[in-house]
C-alpha cells in the first residue's frame, strides 16, 4: 500500500518543479519515486484547470 504524503509536502515538491529544479533530482532528494512525482503534478494541472481530466 502507498504511504500517504502529507498535502504540505506534496504541494512543496511540486512546487519545486515548477520553480525550475529537474523533477528526476527533486523526487531523488525528497525521498520519493519520479513517479509518484511526476502524478502528483500531472494532478494538479488538471486541478488547476491546465490539463483537461476528472479533477
Amino acid at each position: 500500500m502507498p504511504r500517504p504524503y502529507p498535502a504540505e509536502f506534496r504541494a512543496r515538491s511540486i512546487a519545486l518543479v515548477r520553480a525550475g529544479k529537474p523533477q528526476k533530482k527533486t523526487a531523488d532528494d525528497l525521498g520519493i519515486h519520479p513517479v509518484t512525482l511526476s502524478k502528483w503534478i500531472k494532478q494538479d494541472d488538471i486541478d488547476r484547470g491546465a490539463r483537461p481530466g476528472v479533477p
